[in-house]
């Protein structure tokens, strides 16, 4: 299993250094990136090759559309966004957590659209 996952992430490293050389992005840290690709794929039915394309196309689409600072926000928005609690609701509410988090779906139904993964958008519908 660990030699299984090293060669995802190595396989990660690779497409994204490669892809999108003509493109302008935003450089991300190398663990972002691997971990964005790990959730996407276990997200979407697991580790194997179609995924780990899929999901290291989508991280290079959203490196094209928002520095590494507004991804981290707009993700820690989006996933507190269920926390319980007094503290938390810096996390639920106010504009700018409703703003950060519509404008970082937005990109995420792009990048679906773009890459061949499921809408993120369509699948809460459900």
């Amino acid at each position: 299993m660990n030699l299984s996952r090293l060669l995802v992430a190595t396989s990660a490293l690779l497409i994204t250094a490669s892809a999108g050389a003509a493109d302008e992005t935003h450089d991300y840290p190398t663990h972002e990136v691997v971990e964005y690709v790990f959730d996407c794929m276990q997200d979407n039915g697991g580790e194997n090759y179609d995924n780990l394309y899929k999901c290291s196309c989508s991280i290079d689409y959203i490196s094209t559309r928002m520095t590494h600072d507004e991804f981290v926000t707009a993700d820690t928005f989006l996933r507190g966004q269920g926390a319980t609690g007094e503290r938390a609701g810096i996390l639920r509410e106010g504009p700018v957590a409703e703003n950060s988090r519509d404008n970082y779906e937005g990109i995420l139904s792009a990048a679906a659209k773009s890459c061949y993964l499921p809408d993120p958008a369509e699948e809460e519908d459900d």
